[in-house]
Order: C-alpha cells, then structure tokens, then sequence
C-alpha cells in the first residue's frame, strides 16, 4: 500500500508540481487549497499521516492547520512546512522540517522520506521486482 500523503498550498501550480513529484516517488497524494478542506480530507481519511503544507496562505495558514489538526485527531500526523517566505507565525521550526520555495524536488523527495520513515512507513517502490 502506497504511503497516503496530503499537500496543502494555495497556489495550484506548487500543488501540481509537489503533487507530481511524490507520485512518482510512490505517494499517494490528496491536495487542498486552504485549511478547511485539508481538515476535512484528513477526517475522511484516517490513514493520511504525512501533511505537506505551505506556510503563508490566505484566511488560515499552515500554522492554524497544524494547531487545528493536532487538536482535533488523535493519531500522529508528520508535518512538513514549505514556504517562500521568513515568518514564522509563531510555530516553532525546529520542530517541523522546512522546504523554502522555489522547491528543489530532490530536496523535498529526501525530506519526505525521512519523516515517512520516522513514522514507519515507506512508500512502495514502484519500479517493481522481478523474484522469478
């Protein structure tokens, strides 16, 4: 089964490119535009651990996504920030790996990685085997 990801940016053209990258690095992506349709993507699917999200977005940001999704699920949900821009809104980025925009897509595919195998999963190699 394909790692379940989901990336949050209003602007559709990251959307698509992140959306493309990790696709073919055998994620299984779902994108949302603003912080009240990541919420309910992530309620309608509980096997989504790994959020991608953009920092600076308008109405809410990636810093009420987090604090939003942290409150409102129980299990453990990685989150990786991305962003063009210095601030911080008050989220401490120590604690959450960072991608500054433009996007590097190796850059993002190891960062990926990493927080998918620190919750135990990796994606499925999508190469394929041949064990005959």
């Amino acid at each position: 089964m394909r790692r379940k990801v989901l990336i949050v940016d209003d602007e559709k053209d990251i959307l698509e490119e992140v959306n493309e990258a990790l696709n073919e690095g055998g994620y299984e992506c779902f994108s949302a535009t603003n912080v009240k349709d990541a919420l309910a993507i992530l309620k309608d699917n509980p096997k989504i651990t790994l959020v991608v999200t953009d920092l600076i977005m308008a109405v809410k940001t990636g810093a009420d996504l987090i604090k939003e999704a942290q409150a409102e699920f129980e299990r453990d949900i990685s989150f990786i920030i991305m962003s063009g821009s210095v601030e911080t809104l008050g989220l401490d980025l120590d604690k959450f790996p960072f991608l500054p925009k433009p996007l590097d897509v190796d850059e993002l595919l190891k960062v990926i990685g990493r927080a998918a195998a620190s919750i135990g999963d990796k994606p499925n190699d999508s190469r394929g085997t041949n064990d005959e």
